[in-house]
Parts: C-alpha cells; structure tokens; sequence
C-alpha cells in the first residue's frame, strides 16, 4: 500500500513538472530589444515603440508559435544585456568579428554603406590617410568606431550618443567630418531639411553587413530566423518591407531599382516593336481587303463617330478593341490607343463580371444584335460608370472577320438618383405614424390651396391666416386675418415708421427679405416669394411662407405690397425632422454613416486643397454581443447611449476639429481634421480605449459593465483621396487590431492591404478549387517502433495551382478555416482518404491505418457524425482503422460538444490522437475525461532532444505519462538516426519523419507499403 502511494507521488510530481514545462514551451517569450532612438529601424514615440525592426520581428516569428516581448534602451545598454544574455535578439547589427565571440548572428539581411561626411562648403583636403588631423566624430559603440580605431588607427575622436546629435555637431562645425552610415545620415539629413548643410566627402569607405544578434543562450533561433526571411524574401514580402521604409532615403536602393527598371523597359521596348511590327502586317492586309468599300463613308462615318456624344466602340468576337471614339476617352479616361488591340473585360469589367460579358459576345454573335443592355464597367481612376449599351453585329465581304459595333449612353447619374431615391424611401417608410399624419394635414392643406387659387386669383388663391398690406404713399401697414393676434401688431404699428416691419423677422433673415423686395421693385415685378422666420408674442420663431403682389403706379413706382402668408412651421418640423431620420442615429442622436462619409467627403477635399492632414479613427466595441446576450438589448443599448457622450464629451475638450458618428450597431467613427502631426492620433486613441475600458454604470441591471474596444487609424489624404479609399484602409486597420488581441489600436500601412488583398485572392482561389478539385492527398509513413514496419499513414492536403504549383498549406489552410471552407475541403479529405484506404485492401494491403488531421471548426459543424457514418458504410472501411488528429485547444474548446462527438465516433471503433501534443494551452484534466487513443509529440520537442536535456525531458515525462494512461506515443518530424535511437531507448511507440519518408503522392506510397519495412 505504501509503496503504490509512493509511486502515486512521484507520478503526480512528473505531471505536474510536465505540464508547467510545456505550458511554457508551448508558446516560448523572446525578449526583444532595440535601440529607442535609431529610426528608421527604431525609435519611440507615445510610449510605444516604431520602426523597420519592429515591423520585420513580427514578420519573422510567427505569432503563433512565439510572444515577443519588446523593449527598447541605448544601444550600448542593449548590445551589454544581448551579451549578457538577459534579451535574446536585437536588429539590426553589423556583422563585425570581434562580435561573433560574443553573440550570434543570422544570415545577412541587407548592406549598410559607410560615407564620410563634412559640413557643406568644407573646402580642405580630407582623405583617410590625412583625417587624424581632424575633429572626427562617430556614433558611440557602433561598428565605425571600431573601424576608426582599428582599421584607421586613430586614437582620438569624438563619439555621440545618437545619430541625430552626431549631424547636429557636424552641422554646427563642432566637428569636420563625420563617419556614419549612408543610409541613416540621409534619413536624418533629409527628414530634418539638412541636405544644403552637409556633403557626403568620401562614399561607400567600406560596406558592413547587418543581420539579427542572438544571445548565446538562445542558438535554436538562428536557424529559424534563417528559414523565415528565405520565405519572407522569396514572397516577396522583406523587399516591399524596406522600400516602406527606405525608398526615400537609400541612393543605393534607387541603383538597384533604377537597374531593374531598364531591364524591364528594354524587355517591354522588344516586346512593343515586335507588337507594332505585326499590327502593321495585320493592318495591311486588312486596309488591302476594305480599300475598295470603306472609302465612300469612311470620312463621314469617321466624323459622326468621333462627335457623337455616345460611347462609339468597334470590337471582334474575342472582346478585343479596334475602335474607340472620343466621348469614350472622356468618359473612361483612357486615351485610344492605350486600349485598342486589348480584351474589353480585362480593362473595364470587374474580375466578378468577366464571365458574364464574354457570354454576352456570345449572344451577340447569335442573335445579331443586343439592345438596352445595361452595365458597369470602371475607369481608369477607379470609378464606377453605369453604361447603356446598343450592340449590333456587322457582316462584310469587306471584312476578314464579324465585326461588333457598340454605342453606350451614360447613364451613371440616373442610377445614382434611382438609389438616393430607394433609399429615401426606405427611411420615410421607418417613420412614426405621427409624422405620416402630419404630412397627411400639410398635404391636405397644400391641396385646399391650390383650389383657393384656382377660385380667387391671388388674394383669394393664397388665402391664409395672415395679410400684410403696405402703403408707401400712406407709408402705413396693415395686418388682417387671425394669424395676426399671436404677433406683437401692436409694438410695430407704434414706431409711426412703415419699415418697421422688418422688425418681425429673425436677424439672420433681415436682409435676404429686404433684397429680394428691393431686386424686385428695381426689375419691375409683380411677383415675389420667399421663406422666413418671424417671432411670436411668446418669443417663438415660426416659419412662414410669403406670397408677395407688388401694385405699381401708371409712372412704374410701387405703391403697395400685399403679402399672403401661410404658417409654414409644421412642415419646416417635419423636414427638420425628415432630415435627422435621414442623417441622425435614433438611439444615440449622433450622426450616421451617411452624414458621416458626406462629412468626411468634404473635409479630405479641403485637406487636399489646404495641405492638411485629417484621420479617421473606426471603432469596434469588442465582444459587444457578449453584453447582448449576457444582460439583454436593453442594457446593451444603455451601454452604447453611456459611453458615446463619455467619448463626446472628450472629444469637444480636445482642440481639434473633431466630428463623432455611429456607424454601426457597435461601431463609431472619429474625424481628426487639422492634425499638426501625427503622433497626436496616439494619445487620443488612448484616451479613448481608456474610455471604453471604464466601468459604465447601467440602471436596467443596477451594475457595471466592463469591455473594451479595437480601433483602425488612417489618414487622409496620405492613406486614401475619398471617402471609399479610407474606409478601406480604416477596416483594414481595424480587423488588424482585432487579429493583434483587441483592446488595441492600429494604424493602417499599405503592407496590410497588401496582405488583405492576398487572403481574399486565396480565398477566391480556394471557392474555384474546391469546384474543380484541385486537391489532392499526399501521404507519410508512421514506423512501428518495436519491429521497424509501416504501421499507418497520415492523410495530408496538398493543393496543386495551375500555374504556381503546390500552395504551402501554411498560406491557405488559416483563410479556409477562417472563411468557413475547411468544412467543405475537410469532407473532400476524409472521403478521399476512405476511398485510398479500401483501394488498397482490395490490392492485399490489409494491416494499414490512416491517420487525417481535423480542423476544430469542422470538428464542431452540425451533423458531423452523420457525415462520418455515411462514409464509412459508402466505401466499407474498418472504422478500427481509422484515427483522426485534432489538436489540444481544438479538443477542449465547447468540451460538452466535444466530449458527446468523440465519445459517439469511439463507440463506432475510431481513435482519436491529440496533434502537437505540448503546444497547445489544454488542461490535463480536460484530456484525462475525453476518449483519447494517443497523443503526438510535437516537431520542435523531438529536434532538441539530442542537445537539450530540457527537451528529453519533456519527452520522456510525456511518454510516461502517456502510457500510465495507457495512451500511444508518436513523435513527429523524426529526421536523424541519433533521434530514432533516443526515441526507442526511451520506450517511444511509433515515429514519421524524413528519417523515414517525406510526404509522397498516393503511387509512391504504395511502393512503401507493399515492401511494409523501412530501412534507415
């Protein structure tokens, strides 16, 4: 008894050991330092840090599989603790001898040029052979001042803490000369307008490679940074990364450009010429061919086309253009001949459209003719016209071909009233029974007065409650009808002064009044109408209609007016009111989308008028449907009235022009016109992410709540010259925040567009390749360690691209699991998978199993199990030989759900193993309830264990525990004979890796299995 609670003890300590072991390996920290003032490649700036360093770290550890810790000191201070050991990488550092006994480096990821600079006009003969005669001056702890030591030999010099202060010194001829990098000097001497001051004396005095410094302590990183700036090289990704950065200021990139660039023109000068060559053979033979019919109406046919004011176009059955009129220039934007010879689509569809249109060729060549067709098509600025097309099909002797000619009516406006209308409609249709009432009494109004005037001319026709009549030979005025008696007569008529009238009106519509009489008297008419404010005896200003009669004399002089005026004040309400529906949010009575983008219309135009900046700041309010469900609508809607004045209520405290709308069920917008720089967006983003984390007292569940919020900055016009543009780019941001943890801020960059661009390519892609089953499985051995055979083979998805080859399932397997299609390219998987699996028993192959990965958002999809059970009895596989692998996370997520799954499929005879077993974030309590069959070691575990004893460790406690609880062990990624050794000499149950077979296609799998043993 006691010997089995000792042995009980010892297990406990191995889990415990265990779990926090790779609970810290799962997802390992790197500490992160950089120098806090060496822009471009870092500096700070609102207590966070910016620049090309920062920006490149997070692109070479993936977020996924590391947490970067970041911080940032002098650089002396930073270069003592990577020695130290207490950061494990810092970018960039010059590759220097002396530096390699101290830290490591990663493979070169660009050059820097060392120049010697003097301040402008500096007319003495500086050489390096004479430059101990001068004050030298270099940054302190960089890789000059060991070059002027020891390369240069000179002893006595001045050293700076920063580079901006080092060009300060030149430039104020503290010094005479100054040796520093080329490429950060004119960052600096160009950001700070100091070009004219200084010359660069001696270029390119030698070139220093930069890379990543690891820490000693730290030498696995070396390889896998290696391996990511291969791939971020490869896509491309590095070179867009610098030219961000260093396009304005590296006269060595614009060489290299400049260089690519020529060749590229030379290449596209053969291309043109040999183009050029076979349009005027084409040309020939077709001008031989119409010479004899075209030149009765070439002329005039030539003269109507061009003045039409009609899109005139002339193209062949492919779509390709051959005439291309004037008005069709304007209205695209494209000259002639950079369009003639090219597809129709190609330029002026959408990618979405292009099928439909090239069908309509098709029609046309069958029907002959293609009326009131209607269609958009974009121009050359990105626009969206609206086109109404005429389409007729021409044959001719005359012709070596069918001919389409197109005429196209402008008709962009009429669709853009047609949909202001639609919408207009939809929002009057949202109004209050009281105010249809209300429209319902003007209209009824507006009806009695037209009969009114129809019956009694003027007087009678305008009939209302209150006439004016004044007399400038009398010069008296007077009032008739009951409307009159809620106006202070009186008071007027006292003054003994017939202008005093003028009195009644609001003092804003004064003068317009009075000018509009007086035009009209100066021009003779009769007639004059006009709308007004005028306050009653309580101080109320009502609005009235005037309908003005101007009596003149038989010499042409005015001798009375006589006004009939009509209470207006219900249907100004009403379109005051119309028009907050329109452009006012109901719930919070802030402005709305719609205001909001017609306001930021006008202000991107006056920023690009004026030369100032703006930003729009979109906000998202994070796991707002938390609160919706947690405590219901009602509390939901209070939260959103309560935290909109706290974010207003800050913004009218702030000295910016600012303008604040709700532009969705939890999203706001900001408007920040008249920046002075841009690092004042950082504190008021802040300030407002400080907002939204406060708590918020709500009345309908008598208690706080507490969230936090997610926000996209751009600015305007740099980011984007309308309205479409910014958005874009703010949403961009925004979603980037999201992704980053949320209750962040992010500041939109073109490489985010880019990489936006790139996951809707891949997931369009992804939608055609699911039609055309472009996938197919390849498939890895899995070794019985005990007696060396093939005991099963893992199911992996490989997607073939016509004409870019297999896709990395790294670039598209997270757009499929994150726009839902790894539901259905996972079904397509197993089926396959089963399909292999019977084809090779029925070819003798009857010990295999199969192993296929599943994905936690297919794993979890309604009538999952279903699926899986009718497959199983379509291609009568064992399900005994059947496993999936599911991840740690994967499994425990919903674990109700997963536990009744899995526990379902087990009964069937189907395994489960957990995947990158010691990655994940899992409990070992969750594992120990849920049917699992075996667990498999992750990759990175299995690499170390010849050199770390940590790693060995790791995987001798996960063997261990894994068989107390009678579970399998796999270790993946096994590609040495010295990790095999290790693995059986540790009791480890079965292995895949290079060691043994890469993945292979389903031909040369069969090849392994049917030899069954592996030799290594």
């Amino acid at each position: 008894m006691v010997k089995n609670r000792v042995v009980l003890t010892i297990f406990t300590i191995i889990l415990i050991i265990f779990f926090q072991s790779s609970a810290n390996a799962s997802h390992p920290s790197i500490k992160f330092e950089v120098d806090k003032n060496y822009p471009p490649f870092s500096y700070t700036a609102g207590g966070r840090v910016y620049g090309f360093a920062i920006d490149l770290v997070n692109l070479v550890f993936e977020p996924d599989k590391f947490k970067i810790e970041l911080s940032s000191d002098t650089w002396s201070q930073v270069y003592k603790k990577l020695i130290e050991g207490e950061i494990d990488v810092t970018v960039p550092v010059a590759i220097v001898e002396e530096r390699k006994k101290y830290v490591y480096f990663s493979k070169p990821i660009f050059t820097r040029h060392v120049g010697l600079y003097t301040p402008r006009g500096f007319l003495k003969d500086v050489s390096l052979k004479n430059l101990e005669r001068y004050k030298v001056g270099v940054l302190k702890s960089d890789y000059t001042e060991t070059f002027l030591k020891e390369k240069l030999g000179i002893k006595k010099y001045y050293t700076y803490p920063t580079i901006e202060e080092l060009i300060l010194a030149l430039v104020n001829k503290k010094i005479d000369a100054a040796l520093m990098s080329q490429e950060i000097a004119n960052y600096f001497l160009i950001k700070n307008n100091l070009n004219d001051k200084t010359q660069l004396k001696i270029k390119n005095i030698f070139t220093v490679k930069s890379a990543f410094a690891v820490s000693k302590k730290r030498p696995e990183l070396v390889s896998y940074i290696d391996q990511r700036l291969d791939y971020l090289i490869n896509k491309g990704i590095f070179d867009e990364l610098y030219y961000n950065y260093f396009s304005t200021y590296s006269p060595e990139y614009y060489e290299r450009k400049n260089k690519q660039i020529l060749l590229t023109a030379l290449y596209l000068l053969l291309v043109i010429m040999f183009a050029a060559s076979m349009a005027i053979f084409v040309m020939t033979r077709i001008n031989r061919r119409l010479e004899h019919g075209k030149q009765a109406y070439e002329k005039y046919a030539q003269l109507l086309a061009e003045n039409a004011n009609a899109i005139v176009l002339t193209l062949n059955l492919k779509g390709e253009i051959i005439y291309f009129n004037r008005f069709a220039e304007q209205i695209t934007g494209y000259k002639s001949e950079e369009v003639v010879g090219k597809k129709w689509t190609d330029i002026f569809i959408p990618s979405h459209r292009r099928e439909y249109i090239e069908n309509l060729f098709k029609e046309i060549a069958e029907k002959k003719a293609l009326n009131n067709h209607e269609n958009e098509i974009i121009t050359k600025n990105g626009d969206i016209k609206w086109i109404l097309w005429n389409n007729t099909l021409i044959e001719s002797p005359y012709l070596n071909e069918h001919l389409i000619i197109s005429t196209g009516l402008d008709i962009t406006q009429i669709k853009r009233t047609q949909q202001l209308l639609e919408e207009s409609y939809e929002e009057i249709e949202q109004t209050n029974q009281k105010l249809i009432n209300t429209l319902e009494i003007l209209n009824k109004q507006s009806e009695m007065l037209h009969e009114e005037k129809e019956k009694y001319k003027f007087l009678v026709e305008n009939v209302s409650d209150c006439i004016w009549e004044i007399d400038f030979d009398e010069k008296n005025i007077e009032f008739y009808g009951k409307l009159k008696d809620i106006f202070d007569i009186d008071a007027i008529k006292a003054k003994n002064d017939f202008l005093a009238w003028l009195e009644f009106f609001h003092e804003d519509d004064r003068s317009i009044v009075f000018k509009k009489l007086q035009d009209a008297i100066l021009l003779h008419e009769e007639k004059v109408e006009f709308e007004s404010r005028i306050k009653d005896k309580n101080g109320n200003w009502r609005w009235i209609s005037s309908h003005v009669q101007i009596l003149y004399s038989a010499d042409g002089k005015p001798e009375k007016i006589i006004a009939v005026n009509i209470d207006w004040t219900a249907k100004k309400e009403y379109e005051d009111k119309l028009e907050h529906i329109a452009y006012y949010d109901a719930l919070t009575n802030l402005p709305n989308r719609k205001l909001f983008e017609v306001k930021l219309e006008n202000l991107i135009k006056k920023a690009e008028d004026g030369r100032i900046q703006g930003a729009v700041l979109l906000i998202d309010i994070d796991n707002f449907k938390d609160i919706n469900d947690l405590y219901g609508h009602e509390a939901g809607d209070e939260y959103l009235i309560a935290v909109s004045k706290k974010v207003l209520e800050y913004l009218n405290s702030i000295s910016l022009d600012t303008f604040f709308a709700r532009v969705g069920g939890d999203e706001f917008a900001v408007i920040l016109h008249g920046l002075i720089k841009k690092e004042q967006v950082i504190d008021i983003t802040t300030k407002i992410l400080a907002i939204f984390e406060s708590e918020i007292y709500i009345e309908k569940i008598e208690g706080y709540i507490f969230t936090s919020a997610s926000i996209g900055v751009s600015f305007y016009p740099d980011d984007g010259r309308n309205v479409k543009e910014i958005f874009r780019n703010v949403d961009i941001a925004l979603s980037s925040a999201k992704e980053n943890g949320k209750n962040d801020f992010q500041i939109f960059m073109p490489l985010m567009l880019m990489k936006n661009l790139k996951k809707i390519e891949i997931e369009k892609s992804l939608k055609k390749a699911i039609d055309a089953d472009q996938f197919e499985l390849y498939y890895q051995p899995v070794i019985n360690l005990t007696d060396m055979e093939i005991h099963s083979v893992e199911a992996l998805l490989r997607w073939h691209l016509t004409g870019k080859g297999i896709i990395p399932p790294l670039e598209f397997i997270p757009v499929a699991e994150e726009s839902g299609l790894i539901v259905k390219i996972g079904e397509m998987v197993i089926e396959k998978a089963f399909s292999d699996l019977k084809e090779w028993e029925n070819k003798g192959i009857n010990y295999l199993h199969m192993a296929i990965n599943l994905s936690a958002r297919q794993f979890k999809t309604k009538f999952f199990e279903n699926m899986i059970q009718k497959l199983i009895e379509k291609y009568e596989v064992d399900p005994k030989k059947i496993s999936f692998e599911i991840t740690e996370t994967g499994a425990v997520e919903n674990f109700d759900v997963s536990l009744k799954i899995l526990s379902f499929l087990c009964q069937l005879g189907i395994k489960f193993m957990i995947d990158d077993f010691g990655t994940g974030y899992s409990s070992l309590i969750y594992l120990k309830k849920l049917p699992i069959g075996g667990v498999k070691i992750d990759r990175s575990f299995i690499s170390e264990i010849e050199f770390s004893k940590e790693s060995r460790a790791i995987v001798e406690g996960i063997i261990l525990m894994a068989h107390r609880l009678d579970l399998k062990v796999v270790a993946e990624g096994v590609e040495t004979k010295r990790e095999l050794e290790i693995l059986k000499e540790i009791g480890c149950d079965f292995a895949q890796g290079y060691l043994f077979s890469k993945p292979v296609p389903k031909t040369e799998i069969e090849k392994l299995l049917i030899e069954r043993k592996i030799t290594v």
